[in-house]
């Protein structure tokens, strides 16, 4: 079948007025950045401008305001191009390579990109000042330390710089050996090219941290490099290998002790230190009773993260403020700096009805940079309390036909006495024994019958989970919160035997019960608290017994009409019985 001409050029119409928003769209992010921000003179730095977007012009960037302070060695340029989620989005990368004309702080300035602009960067340009071997030198090492009288458990940068204008067929750098304190490498080595003496040269740049332990005078060990190099015979004019040790020269460190000006519990020499405080969800709203989640994060650069210390509250009258199991510690690496966090979660719970008055949070540290000491501050806080659900909305008692239902006491707590409430409790207590007397004699009954439809194996299971399913009901009713975190970490692995849960929290999530989660929340934090605390184990009881009811309904829904019934739904009538 033919198509009409007409219809060809409508085509092609309508495909070039699709293209026309990606090859003239707004929203192009451009960036710059360089390989070093700290240099010596005659050094090469490269310059990345990087501009992603939907459509990116193949327009070169304007070079020209680079051309004051540094010199344009050459430049290359890199694009990529994707298509996610029928999203097009094209990145292209222009790498610069410039040299700085004087010494100083200078200034990239802004460069025009696609219509944007990047933002400036600062490049510090040093004096040589080190320890060449000889004018000329083929190869030689160069070391450096970011500070030569650093703080007693603060950060040292050591850098090796390897310089070479020769061809390497094959060598090996050796590491600093530090008898004081810890040795680490900092990411990858760089890269570039420098002039030393009027010769080109390229080097290679390692990175490590030291963290001295302990105050005085040290001595770093000098740096090492084995190579065989390849050389012209000028009598046979052949190429052959030698094999060349060079070395650097030692590097002391004068490690200072703790200032006695400082007033802090904990050491912290930091180049920066930041304290985070992020409230879960939106701002916090205490209900009496009810815990509300707080996490602190301790951010610092120039540690790692075992030695940022614990965050930690007074008590309050108004509320009680429980800690989490575990912090989360984490130290990483940006640049050629060490970034320690320290993550710390509380669970606040209101008492009473006065505010909640959450005092404010101190940290001493040491600013190495500035060389003094300063405070960081997390504000104090004061909330007003307001009535917890319980007694805003009536719970609902009337039930709804669930077999385990009928075992807990009547939640009227807002209605009687206290008096008449634990008599009815006690009444309730007492037909649930009752029950459950009558109910044991009728499995005994029974129970040769049923054995016939199980095997032995399943009748250990099931019975095993009745016995711990007794155990806590019984511990919930005597308000042993120790015990009955037990036994529901072993009931759970009966019932879930390939693959138990971790906690109790999982507990509550594999029930399908954020009720229930809540309420194994509080008894988690109790089982932790250094105080002893009340604990209202029927709760927990209530809404334990409620999940597995709604969890039997949704399996029930599932399973189709047999003659005979599962194993499964055997095992829920036989703990509903005995319960």
């Amino acid at each position: 079948m033919k198509t009409h001409p007409v219809h060809k050029l409508f085509c092609a119409i309508a495909l070039f007025a699709t293209s026309l928003p990606g090859q003239f769209a707004y929203g192009v992010e451009i960036s710059a950045s360089v390989d070093r921000n700290s240099i010596y003179v005659d050094e090469v730095v490269n310059l990345v401008i990087r501009a992603e977007g939907e459509f990116v012009s193949p327009i070169e960037p304007d070079l020209s305001p680079l051309e004051f302070d540094f010199k344009i060695l050459g430049q290359t340029s890199q694009s990529n191009f994707s298509i996610q989620n029928n999203l097009r989005n094209v990145i292209r990368n222009w790498i610069i390579e410039i040299q700085p004309k004087r010494l100083g702080i200078l200034e990239i300035p802004p460069l025009k990109v696609a219509g944007e602009q990047t933002l400036p960067i600062q490049i510090e340009v040093q004096e040589f000042k080190g320890n060449v071997k000889g004018e000329g030198a083929e190869i030689f090492l160069e070391v450096s330390v970011s500070s030569e009288k650093p703080y007693v458990q603060s950060q040292v940068n050591f850098t090796t710089r390897l310089y070479y204008s020769i061809s390497i067929v094959n060598g090996e750098l050796s590491n600093p050996e530090f008898t004081s304190g810890t040795v680490e490498k900092l990411g990858p080595d760089r890269r570039y090219s420098a002039k030393r003496a009027g010769i080109d040269y390229r080097v290679i740049e390692r990175t490590y941290s030291i963290f001295p332990e302990q105050s005085g005078s040290y001595s770093i060990s000098p740096i090492e490099f084995i190579c065989v190099i390849q050389r012209r015979d000028p009598a046979t004019q052949m190429n052959i290998h030698m094999r060349e040790r060079y070395s650097s020269n030692a590097v002391s460190l004068d490690v200072r002790p703790i200032p006695r000006s400082y007033t802090g519990s904990t050491w912290l020499p930091a180049r920066d230190l930041k304290l985070i405080d992020s409230w879960k969800g939106q701002a916090p709203k205490f209900e009496l009773g009810k815990p509300e989640s707080r996490q602190i994060l301790i951010d610092a650069t120039g540690l790692k993260a075992v030695q940022l210390p614990m965050v930690s509250f007074q008590e309050l009258d108004t509320a009680r403020i429980y800690s989490g199991n575990n912090a989360d510690l984490e130290t990483s690496k940006i640049d050629t700096w060490i970034v320690a966090r320290r993550t710390d979660e509380f669970a606040i719970i209101p008492q009473n009805d006065r505010n909640v008055d959450v005092p404010e949070f101190r940290l001493v540290w040491w600013d190495v940079v500035e060389d003094r000491e300063k405070t960081a501050t997390i504000p104090a806080i004061s909330v007003q309390i307001g009535q917890p659900e319980s007694q805003q909305t009536p719970i609902d008692s009337s039930g709804d036909g669930q077999p385990i239902e009928s075992l807990l006491p009547s939640s009227e707590s807002g209605v009687l006495g206290a008096d008449r409430q634990w008599k009815l409790i006690s009444l309730a207590l007492l037909t649930i024994w009752l029950l459950t007397l009558c109910a044991w004699l009728y499995s005994r009954k029974n129970r040769t019958k049923r054995s016939t439809n199980l095997d032995s194996a399943g009748d250990q299971k099931m019975e095993s989970e009745r016995k711990v399913l007794r155990r806590i009901r019984q511990s919930c009713q005597n308000c042993d919160a120790v015990e009955t975190s037990r036994y529901f970490l072993e009931w759970a692995t009966i019932r879930w035997a390939e693959n138990p849960p971790r906690n109790l929290i999982e507990i509550g999530q594999r029930l399908n019960s954020d009720e229930l989660v809540a309420e194994l929340k509080s008894l988690d934090r109790v089982n932790y608290s250094s105080e002893t605390e009340s604990w209202d184990g029927q709760t927990v009881w209530r809404r334990f017994a409620k999940a597995l009811a709604a969890s039997k309904r949704r399996s029930n829904k599932k399973k189709r009409f047999t003659w005979f019934k599962p194993r499964e739904e055997l095992l829920e009538e036989l703990w509903q019985e005995h319960i």
